[in-house]
């Protein structure tokens, strides 16, 4: 291959031709604009306040995103597997009896992944993760396993004491997370069967009258433990959040309920002012108004001219020219584009203002 030297060398001619050496020259210099001093910081204040909440809220920025409910469901699947495959030997280790409870101390919590049929697995593991997702992210995952370990033992420890097996769906979980849920986000609604919406709270009282009932049926005919059982691991869970988090929940209404009353107190006193300022200058643009129809303005309504449109706020976006009420509408009164639509007015838009009175009133 013959060596290329560094000199210039011609284009060939035609199409498919080398393309030239030689480096190409603009037609004009490229101004390029130079890098700024200052790089805009608003990746960095949105970083910043992600960081921030994360703090306030007490997540672990940079912990694993899983969480506990998606293991737990994985969980429920997996016991069900096993039931399907040898149910005799899974319900013997797995099922929790009071007898056995020092020998296999695991069935304090292993009772709650089983379940005697398909469909219930699937409500079970679909509350488990509607429910334990909302909670496990408003209060972190270190509070939703301590309260979810709470309601799994709470269960179990009543069962132990009163003498009663749990063997296959308890659900004492699910109903304390309905519950919590309820108290945390009573304004959320579900498709009770896919189809009617309901809110949570009233799913809520649904399942504590279901719990009741349970509770009088069970009286009647297996005597007072098994319905001890079944309303105390049910309310263990959520008397832990009760207890726990009760008090700040309540903080925090108390806190958003102050500053929204702030804020709204704020804008009752602003949109006073404006009122008031409003009203009072509204008879000194009728006096402009007069004054230039008359023809030359004098000096004192020059610069009364002029400081109308010193009160002009931009970007406002006001109304027709014949909606225009002057200080007899409350709602012009308390508009920002009250000085817009005073110099308007005083230019002859609308000629006149008209006040349409109610139906039945007098001429």
């Amino acid at each position: 291959m013959p060596g290329g030297g560094h000199g210039e060398h011609e284009a060939l001619a035609g199409r498919g031709g080398a393309a030239p050496l030689r480096p190409l020259r603009l037609p004009r210099p490229l101004h390029l604009p130079a890098r700024a001093a200052h790089p805009p910081l608003a990746p960095a204040r949105r970083a910043l306040e992600t960081v921030r909440e994360a703090l306030v809220n007490g997540r672990d920025l940079f912990g694993p995103r899983w969480g506990l409910t998606l293991p737990l469901c994985g969980l429920h699947f997996v016991f069900f597997f096993l039931t399907v495959v040898d149910p005799q030997r899974a319900y013997a280790i797995f099922a929790f009896v009071p007898g056995r409870v020092l020998v296999a101390p695991w069935t304090l919590v292993t009772y709650q992944f089983l379940h005697s049929g398909p469909l219930s697995l699937f409500f079970g593991a679909l509350m488990l993760w509607v429910l334990g997702n909302a909670l496990e992210e408003e209060w972190g995952t270190k509070e939703f396993t301590l309260f979810w370990a709470v309601a799994t033992l709470g269960g179990s420890v009543a069962a132990w004491v009163l003498g009663f097996p749990l063997v296959t769906d308890p659900f004492v979980v699910p109903v304390s997370m309905l519950f919590a849920y309820a108290f945390v986000f009573p304004e959320t609604r579900f498709f009770l069967f896919f189809v009617i919406p309901v809110k949570v709270v009233w799913l809520a009282y649904l399942t504590a009258g279901f719990l009741a009932w349970g509770f009088v049926k069970d009286l009647l005919s297996a005597g007072v433990g098994a319905a001890l059982v079944r309303v105390l691991g049910a309310s263990a869970g959520f008397l832990f959040f009760w207890v726990r988090h009760h008090g700040k929940h309540r903080a925090r209404k108390a806190v958003k309920a102050a500053v929204t009353g702030a804020r709204e107190a704020a804008a009752a006193r602003a949109d006073e002012a404006l009122e008031k300022r409003n009203r009072d200058l509204f008879p000194k643009v009728e006096a402009l108004r007069a004054a230039a129809r008359g023809g030359e303005l004098p000096e004192e309504m020059k610069r009364l001219s002029s400081d109308l449109g010193k009160l002009v706020v931009p970007g406002v976006k006001i109304c027709k020219p014949v909606d225009f009420k002057g200080d007899k509408d409350l709602v012009c009164l308390r508009c920002e584009g009250f000085a817009e639509c005073s110099l308007r007015y005083v230019a002859g838009k609308p000629d006149e203002i008209v006040v349409k009175g109610r139906e039945g009133d007098g001429p």
